[in-house]
């Protein structure tokens, strides 16, 4: 199972987010995805409720890009 967590990017005030498997090893990260650090949380709140599937990662954020922008 994979668990996704709000991370800050450094040395910005934008959000990303760390994709973590079950032992707790990175296995992928997108940075900067937003300035709204409130809605990047309920994203991966989302995510892990729903118990996003790692191949469909990139997909969700776009399409969070798309509705958020």
């Amino acid at each position: 199972m994979v668990t996704y967590k709000v991370i800050r990017c450094k040395g910005k005030t934008t959000y990303g987010i760390i994709a973590s498997d079950s032992e707790g090893h990175k296995v992928c990260i997108i940075d900067d995805i937003s300035a709204n650090g409130e809605a990047v949380f309920r994203l991966t709140e989302l995510m892990n409720r729903e118990q996003l599937s790692l191949v469909h990662f990139r997909d969700a954020v776009e399409d969070f890009l798309v509705v958020e922008y």
